[in-house]
């Protein structure tokens, strides 16, 4: 599930808003395309650039300002970081952006949410179950 150092094939949805003009940035950390393909309709805004990059990498980019992205997109565990060391970086690197972790199935939402939210409470966190039980799914 891991990419290379830093994969700059992105994912290219509609580059600018009719509205504004603005690139919506989206960063996928240690995602797959095929997995990034499995997110609810709704995650992504159609004017969204998704740029894929591995966790080594993340200190190499940048989380806060006008170039900082939107949206952070994780899986809950890999053998490398969890959810919860993900959430801990973003908040020391100064991160006021949505930050989702993906998993394929997933018990209890609410007790990793309540975790993320007493060690990380100005992060804006939630989770995406990828087996279409998630309510962004039915969106």
């Amino acid at each position: 599930m891991m990419d290379g150092p830093m994969d700059q094939r992105a994912l290219r949805h509609e580059a600018r808003d009719a509205r504004d003009g603005q690139v919506r940035s989206v960063l996928a950390v240690a995602l797959s395309t095929n997995v990034i393909d499995l997110l609810p309709r709704h995650v992504l805004e159609p004017n969204s650039i998704v740029q894929r990059v591995s966790y080594e990498m993340l200190g190499n980019v940048t989380l806060i300002g006008t170039h900082a992205p939107l949206l952070i997109l994780s899986p809950l565990v890999t053998p490398m970081f969890d959810a919860l060391d993900m959430a801990q970086f973003l908040t020391e690197s100064g991160y006021r952006g949505r930050y989702l972790a993906l998993v394929d199935k997933l018990p209890s939402a609410n007790l990793i949410r309540r975790e993320v939210a007493a060690q990380s409470p100005d992060l804006n966190f939630d989770m995406i179950v990828l087996d279409g039980s998630s309510p962004l799914h039915s969106l």
